[in-house]
């Protein structure tokens, strides 16, 4: 009787470990899932900031870039990203001043 609450009790402290183990992995994850969003949204920062400096800066790099590689290159989706951004603050701005 004695071996079988043994091994219930290890059963119990088994799954109790492995509890706690997915429970610190589940708080990695939030943390790392955290950090990667804030290192995204930094790097969005820093290119547009860079390309508005480069913008008044350096002109012709954007021209050259376009010229050279086409709609698919750092300038053409830097252009549709920032039109994109534009888009969205008019459209929410619109949006605002109808309701």
């Amino acid at each position: 009787m004695q071996e079988i609450m043994e091994q219930v009790l290890q059963g119990l402290v088994f799954i109790a470990g492995l509890g706690m183990i997915f429970l610190i992995l589940y708080k990695l994850l939030k943390l790392t899932a955290g950090l990667a969003l804030i290192g995204v949204i930094g790097g969005l920062v820093f290119v547009e900031v860079y390309g508005i400096y480069l913008f008044f800066t350096e002109r012709y790099l954007y021209t050259e870039d376009l010229a050279t590689n086409g709609l698919f290159s750092f300038t053409g989706c830097y252009i549709a990203f920032n039109g994109f951004l534009l888009f969205v603050i008019l459209r929410k701005i619109i949006k605002n001043r109808l309701a």
